[in-house]
Order: structure tokens, then sequence, then C-alpha cells
């Protein structure tokens, strides 16, 4: 009877500790995209590595990090996630989340077209060369 008081104690304190990270003041403002993002402006890369027992602690990490930077940005992708063993681990976590995403400041994050939306397409910008003609100029067609 005691082994199995003992267990279930034992359980019960791995399963509270599921959601121990907490979302930081300014993590509520960014929002997590599905793809690339069009029309926003690419800030910076960030990689995080935690060793958490759920991918959303992981995600809620990777947020917090992105907050505490000097420009936080509003709208993240990620573009890379994969774990990692943990060595020598006796009570905690078994593995670590390595999550990379791009962050972006974009002008209305709630409402941002992303690549992967149907119909969206990426445009790249166009280089117009305008080749001046000075021959008409009040100058006489030098110095334009």
């Amino acid at each position: 009877m005691k082994k199995k008081y003992a267990f279930s104690l034992l359980f019960l304190g791995l399963a509270a500790c599921g959601g121990m990270i907490k979302p930081e003041e300014g993590s509520q403002y960014l929002r997590q995209l599905e793809a690339e993002p069009i029309g926003c402006t690419f800030l910076y890369k960030i990689e995080s590595e935690v060793s958490v027992y759920d991918a959303d602690d992981a995600r809620t990490y990777l947020e917090n990090r992105i907050v505490d930077q000097a420009r936080p940005g509003n709208a993240y992708w990620i573009t890379s996630q994969r774990t990692r063993p943990n060595e020598w681990v006796i009570f905690g976590p078994e593995r670590s989340f390595i999550l990379v995403a791009n962050v972006y400041d974009c002008p209305h994050p709630n409402s941002v077209r992303t690549a992967k939306d149907p119909g969206a397409t990426v445009v790249a910008p166009v280089l117009v060369e305008h080749q001046i003609n000075c021959n008409g100029s009040m100058y006489g067609g030098q110095g334009c």
C-alpha cells in the first residue's frame, strides 16, 4: 500500500511540472505565424533551447525570449524545431526542445498574410532603371 501511495505522489509531482513556464508581460501581443509573412519587416533570427516536458512550454519560453530582446517584434515564424535527449537525467525532462524562429515587425499583426495562404504570392521588388536625357535641359546637356 505504501508503494502505491509513494508512486502516486511521484506521478502527481511530475504531472504538476507541466506548464511550469509562465508568459511574461508583453508576450500576449506576439503572434505565431504558420509560414513566412508578406509585407512584414524581418528583424532577426532567434534560437532557444530549453529542457521542459511539453512543447507548449518550449514555445512559451521562446516567446519570453523574444519579448526580452531590444527589438521584440510582434510576430514570429518557427522555421525549425527539434529535440535533443538530455544525458544523465534521473529527475526532470528527458529531452530539450530546440526552436529556431524568425522574428518580424508587421504593420497589422492580427491580419498578416503569409506565403501559405491561398492565392498569396510573394512579389519580388522590381528595379526600374531610367535613362535621363539631358539634351533639352537648361544646363545645355551637362551636369544632369
